[in-house]
């Protein structure tokens, strides 16, 4: 989409353990393969058996009297990959392959496991030790229409979805990308709307010619609005379309999202469509008709919404920990809470609280979760996102090495470890890994979904540490100096499949909203679950200085034993000696009602 596909080989091969990766790039002549990285995969590979042997270590007794208990899961379209099983009341969970087929260790003890997949009913059932179990997901009754995964890659450098199909890009002969120009404009194109409906993410309804068409984005819902027409800068309503003639446009350019939003208020929200004509046609347009449109109502900010810090209130856990007067009597009571009260959150509050008094003490705590659920993929990233949080990189390296083996198909595996690499000192493996998701070359693994945010992360690591790595041969592209965002917001959250809403404001107090929910984003969520992430950046350009507010709610209902976290991070002058870093680390239990989670000055 943005970068030109060269010949090349760059390609980490699972080993028997799924996390041991050697990394090769191969670009043209040029061979990526230096001592220096390979000594740090051993390094990082030896601290990663060491970081099993203690995952496992306390339970080997049990594991000798555990069975294997094996199975797949399948809708009535075939096997579901990524669909969740987890032996109920613990944290001993596992994840479909591509097949719907599953392992999972289970103890005599055990008699129910839970399964769920996005789009899907929620089952439980009882175990079958003797015979692989045969599970069968309906779908989910409360959504529209359904859901299909199947979790295959789709070859993004040949195909494209067009209103009319799947198509070859090849015989399109138009840019797959947000943007024609004059020179993609056929003479088979009789109005703006064939155009149009050839851009991916585009649909078109009604009859061309009788002022029927509508024109909708990505996530399109039933109470979406259409795009509205910036034409040679009037902002216009897209009636206008069936006016225009495509021999008088020199170029059309799709923006949504938040920038649009930002720039125009509500009447963003549905994506802009920008048309600029040879003859400059929408200068025409009457200075009274274009304040007219500017004029956005019903889009001005005027909530009056709690911070995160008055609305998050102290658990049972801190309250009585906070009692102690020493680190003995704090020992003590976080000891008899322990005997009662194994959940993530108790285990990342106390751990918290510890720092005060003992730094080392409450890195032991916090490591309990590795050894309490070391296959379960949710808990295992809020433990990461702490250790980040802490600047602890070498142990972050050992933890999403632990992931990449439990979800080797999961690209943001592979961009969590990439960035953990890099936050270590790990430059030529950092890129290596970036490098692969941007050209979309990890076997049997579709990282089309963070392609332009892994894009942007190597042209940062580029931007801050290019003399510390090979880059001699790397296209010109990623090379260039001229990398810079105003503002980068960066959300990640530990299950993929949860709902909840973002509100942006600007200083000028409008107001734009990202909605995350498998209602309004379904074929978002489908992609996020498919693809294995669940990340979103949001990029401002051209930033209003001022005060922003960031406002998040969180809309799903979660079991409180290992609840969702989010780590939310704002870069202001993202690529530049003068970036600036914010993160935080939240329980999206806190954001049960709508809450302030952030405020910064853009300067």
């Amino acid at each position: 989409m943005f970068i030109k596909i060269f010949n090349r080989k760059l390609t980490p091969k699972t080993e028997t353990n799924r996390s041991l990766c050697r990394l090769n790039i191969n670009i043209g002549n040029f061979s990526y393969n230096q001592t220096k990285a390979m000594k740090s995969v051993f390094n990082s590979v030896t601290k990663f058996f060491i970081l099993v042997c203690v995952f496992f270590s306390t339970s080997v007794l049990l594991a000798q009297q555990k069975t294997v208990v094996t199975g797949v899961v399948k809708s009535a379209d075939g096997p579901i990959q990524g669909a969740t099983v987890t032996v109920k009341n613990t944290f001993n969970e596992v994840v479909t392959n591509q097949k719907g087929e599953f392992s999972i260790k289970v103890t005599q003890d055990d008699t129910v496991l839970e399964v769920s997949s996005f789009a899907m009913e929620y089952k439980e059932l009882i175990i079958q030790r003797d015979t692989p179990m045969k599970i069968k997901l309906d779908y989910d009754g409360q959504l529209l229409d359904e859901v299909v995964i199947k979790g295959q890659k789709k070859s993004k450098d040949e195909f494209v979805e067009t209103a009319y199909g799947r198509k070859n890009t090849k015989s399109l002969g138009y840019s797959t990308g947000q943007e024609i120009t004059e020179e993609d404009i056929r003479d088979t194109d009789i109005t703006v709307f064939d155009i149009l409906r050839k851009m991916p993410g585009v649909e078109i309804f009604g009859m061309p010619g009788f002022n029927q068409s509508i024109l909708f984005t990505r996530n399109r819902t039933i109470t979406s609005q259409a795009p509205r027409v910036v034409l040679d800068g009037a902002l216009l309503d897209q009636s206008i379309l069936n006016s225009l003639s495509p021999s008088e446009i020199s170029s059309i350019k799709l923006l949504k999202g938040l920038t649009a939003t930002l720039r125009y208020g509500q009447l963003g929200s549905g994506g802009i469509i920008f048309i600029v004509t040879k003859l400059g046609k929408g200068n025409n347009v009457s200075t009274k008709e274009k304040i007219k449109s500017l004029q956005v109502k019903g889009n001005e900010y005027v909530e009056t919404v709690p911070s995160l810090a008055t609305v998050n209130n102290k658990s049972t856990t801190l309250s009585a920990l906070e009692k102690a007067t020493t680190l003995a009597q704090a020992k003590a009571i976080f000891k008899k809470q322990e005997k009662t009260n194994t959940t993530i959150p108790f285990y990342i509050e106390s751990s918290e609280y510890f720092l005060k008094w003992d730094k080392e003490y409450s890195f032991e705590i916090l490591s309990t979760i590795a050894s309490l659920a070391p296959n379960n993929i949710k808990a295992l990233k809020a433990y990461a996102f702490v250790l980040e949080g802490r600047g602890a990189y070498k142990k972050v390296v050992n933890i999403y090495n632990r992931i990449l083996a439990l979800r080797p198909d999961s690209s943001q595996s592979y961009r969590d470890l990439a960035l953990a690499y890099e936050a270590a000192g790990d430059y030529e493996l950092a890129l290596t890994l970036l490098y692969q998701i941007v050209y979309n070359t990890i076997p049997n693994v579709d990282c089309s979904g963070i392609q332009e945010l892994a894009y942007n992360e190597l042209k940062h690591l580029l931007a801050f540490h290019k003399n510390k790595v090979s880059f001699e041969k790397l296209p010109n592209e990623l090379l260039s100096l001229n990398f810079k965002k105003d503002i980068r917001i960066v959300f990640e959250w530990t299950q993929p499949d949860v709902d909840f809403d973002v509100q942006f404001v600007s200083p000028e107090r409008k107001f734009f909203n990202w909605t995350h929910t498998r209602f309004e984003s379904k074929s978002l969520l489908q992609e996020e679950v498919s693809q294995g992430y669940a990340i979103k950046e949001h990029i401002i350009d051209d930033a209003q200085t001022g005060p922003w507010i960031v406002n998040m709610e969180f809309l799903s209902t979660e079991r409180p034993k290992n609840p969702t976290y989010l780590k939310y991070t704002v870069f202001q002058d993202y690529g530049l000696p003068t970036q600036t870093k914010n993160t935080k680390i939240i329980a999206m239990k806190d954001l049960q009602n709508k809450v302030t989670i952030d405020r910064f000055v853009n300067k």
